[in-house]
């Protein structure tokens, strides 16, 4: 199972996911897509925080921990959201 986990990984596109993610989350930026390069390693972090974050929930891990990375989440959607909106019109 260990070698499936190491080729899932390798071709996963953590900008791609992030983004994705953060626009079902906040659809209203979705007319800010194609600026999302510029912030690549925010978007990056994001899509780590949430697949930690379901780890966590897979595993069952402490409540606490699962509320942390839930609101690092929501920290990192905020964050995002103001650089998007800032680099142009919010048409929401």
């Amino acid at each position: 199972m260990q070698w499936f986990w190491e080729m899932e990984h390798r071709h996963f596109d953590k900008f791609r996911y992030g983004l994705a993610s953060l626009l079902v989350r906040r659809p209203h930026l979705r007319c800010h897509a194609k600026t999302a390069h510029w912030w690549a390693e925010l978007v990056e972090s994001y899509a780590d925080a949430l697949r930690f974050r379901d780890k966590l929930r897979a595993e069952g891990d402490p409540k606490k921990l699962i509320a942390e990375y839930e609101q690092l989440c929501s920290e990192l959607e905020d964050e995002l959201e103001g650089y998007f909106t800032a680099a142009g019109i919010d048409r929401s």
